[in-house]
């Protein structure tokens, strides 16, 4: 069907038709003993798959039905692409369409989201290895806030009973927001892949979700002339390039505040000639002091170098998953990397909706997430993959710059040690979250023995 838009600029309330009139979408109904096939299943998923088209899914599920005029007024809706969208939304079977007089009327068709998520459930219950049924779990898991809310209560509660709708919508948006923030640029990856694989692999990826993110450098891993050349290739791609120390010192125990404040002053030179060289530092280690007297005098530092704290709110132990991988290339000369990228992404899924309902119950909202992951071999092969199954569960990839600005990112627990998640420190702030706050908030010794029992 062509959707036409007549009379888009003028909202008018007109009797809505009968049901039977409800033409498109309705042709095939789907009931629970009706499998949708696998054609139908990529067709919803490319339909959902763009930001706006999700909004206007959602504004239309929400409201019954809604006219042109009506989703035009949406931010970020414009009368040149509404029919294009209504057009693949309508296709899909996700909505039915009706003319009223010069009038088209919107109306969602819960049944094609019901059948939709049958299907995947279908998808990921089949016969697994231990690897594949934790894949899938995390990924069920993850997609049940963002798509829970398109289904009727009943249907909810017997496919994700553990799973909570968020409490508001994010940012404004139906999908939660995260960016990728990238640590310890390096020149040396052993013998599994060379810098400058690495480098274009992880530039490639990032380009092609069409969004920038930061890049938090360590000197002494890039301070010559090859290390400029990565740094440059970043820059160039418009991402940020900000100060993560020079020598990565743990500041607590033996680190004192005049060394690692040195530290610090020391990497700016590195990073100084870049173009896109932002005023954000990350503590190694997330590591912000043992005391209040080096948490408070570093922050200090900071302000007076008109920097911000480049904090993490999704936190992981994806470096340990890479290096487990490499440990094993040690081991024998060919080894499958599937299983690996399997569970670095089921990792990461299972760590930011930790994350994020956490910063749901802290703060009452959602926030703009910043992911920390590493330039190591294994994120290298696997990266684009990683943010394909992000989205997969819902989630939307935004810039670094979008993302730093939310004003938590102002924030400044009082916490001690200091340091962690932004969202793990505001969380122990509060005193009310001990039962889910474990420490360190992320660590190998958390993922090894997973990792064992997987025999990876």
């Amino acid at each position: 069907m062509s959707i036409e838009i007549i009379g888009c600029m003028i909202v008018r309330l007109v009797p809505l038709a009968p049901e039977h009139l409800w033409r498109e979408g309705r042709q095939v109904r789907y009931t629970p003993g009706r499998l949708m096939n696998r054609a139908q299943v990529e067709r919803i998923s490319k339909a959902l798959a763009d930001a706006t088209r999700l909004r206007i899914f959602e504004a239309i599920s929400r409201s019954g039905h809604m006219n042109c005029g009506e989703i035009v007024s949406m931010r970020g809706v414009t009368p040149a692409t509404v029919s294009h969208h209504l057009k693949i939304l309508s296709e899909a079977r996700l909505i039915a369409c009706c003319r009223e007089g010069q009038f088209v009327y919107s109306q969602a068709v819960p049944e094609t989201i019901e059948a939709y998520t049958r299907a995947l459930t279908k998808i990921s219950s089949g016969k697994k290895t231990p690897r594949r049924r934790f894949l899938s779990q995390v990924i069920k898991s993850a997609s049940a806030a963002v798509c829970s809310q398109f289904l009727p209560s009943a249907l909810r509660a017997s496919l994700f009973p553990q799973s909570a709708s968020p409490k508001t919508p994010p940012n404004n948006s139906a999908r939660p927001q995260l960016a990728l923030t990238l640590d310890d640029p390096t020149l040396s990856l052993g013998s599994v892949l060379k810098w400058q694989d690495a480098n274009g692999r992880f530039l490639k990826a990032i380009s092609d979700k069409g969004v920038r993110a930061a890049l938090f450098v360590c000197g002494m891993r890039v301070d010559d002339a090859d290390g400029a050349k990565l740094l440059s290739a970043w820059d160039q791609a418009g991402h940020l390039i900000c100060n993560h120390s020079y020598s990565h010192k743990f500041y607590g125990g033996q680190t004192n505040y005049a060394d690692f404040a040195a530290d610090f002053l020391k990497n700016e030179k590195v990073i100084a000639p870049y173009r896109n060289r932002t005023a954000l530092f990350r503590y190694p280690f997330l590591k912000e002091g043992e005391t209040a007297d080096k948490r408070d005098r570093f922050r200090a530092l900071l302000k007076e170098r008109s920097y911000r704290v480049g904090h993490v709110t999704i936190d992981a132990s994806d470096w340990c998953v890479s290096q487990r991988y490499v440990d094993r290339l040690g081991k024998q000369l060919k080894v499958p990397i599937a299983a690996y990228r399997d569970y670095l992404i089921a990792h990461l899924l299972d760590r930011a909706a930790f994350y994020r309902q956490l910063a749901l119950d802290v703060l009452g909202r959602d926030i703009r997430h910043t992911l920390l992951m590493h330039f190591n071999p294994l994120n290298a092969f696997a990266l684009l993959d990683v943010m394909n199954a992000f989205e997969a569960a819902g989630w939307q990839w935004i810039d670094a710059s979008l993302a730093f600005e939310d004003p938590t990112f102002r924030s400044e627990p009082q916490t001690l040690p200091a340091g962690e998640s932004l969202v793990w420190a505001l969380a122990k702030e509060t005193g009310r979250f001990e039962d889910r706050l474990r420490y360190p908030g992320e660590d190998d010794v958390y993922e090894r023995p997973k990792m064992d029992a997987l025999g990876l």
